[in-house]
This record gives C-alpha cells, structure tokens and sequence, in this order.
C-alpha cells in the first residue's frame, strides 16, 4: 500500500511539474485583447497614451504577448533613431561649443539606447525575458546621462527632454510586457 501512495504522489508531483511548465511557457503565447492591453497600460505612467501607442500599430492587435513585446521594442527603436537624427541637426544647430559637446554626448548615448534595443530584441527570440527588461532598461538609463548633461548651463533649449520622456515612456512599455512575460 505505501509503494502505491508513493507512486501516486510521484505521479502527481510530475503532473504538477508539467503542468507549470506548460503554463510559464504558454505565457508568451497570451492572445492579445483589449482586456490584456489594459492590464499592460495600467501598469504606465500614461495608460491612455499607451493604450493609444499601442492600438495604433496594427500588430499589436493581431499577436501573443511576445509580439506585443517586440511591438513596444520597435516603437522605442524608431523613437530613439528619430531622436539621434534629431540631435545630430542640433549638433549642426548649436552655437558654441560646450552644447555642441552636450549634443555630441546625447548622441552617443542614443546611440547606445538603439544597441541596448536591438539587444532586447535578441533576448526576446531566445525567450531570454529578464534579458529583454535589463536591455530596456539599460536604453533608459542612457537617455537619463544624456538629461544629466543639461543640469548645469549651457541649457538645452531644444525639444529634447520632450524626446527623452517620450522614449523613456515607451521603454517603460517594455519593462511592464517583460516583466508579464517573465510572470
């Protein structure tokens, strides 16, 4: 009787075993409703914004919650590309050369923002989730060293911190989905 209460127990312990294993990998696969899209800008600074963001890019609506990942990577990806071709007009803008020096640090610093990206989206493919937040993160913390820049004069005077923040806000997109992913 005791050999088959322990196979018994062993039976249900590797039920139970595979049935969280079938669970936390079937996360990435959540469909994509509004419901879902609600939970994941809830979770921002901005909800209405993000559920904006979000519903315009018509992937968004159609994926897995790994798709609305790689969604909200693209999105920041193009923000910070557009952002960098911006700074480099302000490089070529700027009197004097201590903005000039600023700007040129902006620059690489979003440039650094676009790798850490890229690098997101290869942590994404591998199902490398905690990969995809730390990247995502990383791409924050170089917008947050191209503000501190601006902290003592000369000031910036272009629409660069509205860029910063809009950045950040959409990598903050990426810390919420991730982190659903990672459960």
């Amino acid at each position: 009787m005791a050999a088959f209460f322990t196979s018994s127990s062993s039976v249900l312990s590797l039920s139970v075993v595979l049935l969280l294993i079938s669970l936390s990998s079937a996360r990435p696969s959540v469909k994509v409703t509004d419901d879902v899209l609600s939970t994941v800008c809830s979770k921002t600074k901005n909800p209405s914004l993000c559920l904006q963001t979000l519903k315009a890019d018509p992937r968004a609506a159609t994926g897995d919650l790994k798709g609305l990942c790689q969604v909200s990577i693209d999105l920041a990806l193009a923000k910070a590309k557009d952002t960098k071709n911006y700074i480099g007009s302000l490089i070529g803008q700027s009197n004097g050369p201590s903005l000039k020096e600023k700007y040129l640090s902006c620059s690489e610093n979003f440039e650094n923002s676009i790798g850490d990206l890229q690098d997101a989206t290869g942590a994404l493919n591998s199902g490398d989730y905690n990969g995809v937040n730390l990247h995502a993160s990383a791409a924050m913390t170089e917008t947050d060293d191209c503000e501190e820049n601006f902290k003592e004069p000369p000031f910036d005077p272009s629409q660069l911190p509205k860029r910063n923040e809009d950045f950040d806000f959409l990598c903050s997109i990426i810390l919420v989905i991730s982190n659903l992913l990672i459960g």
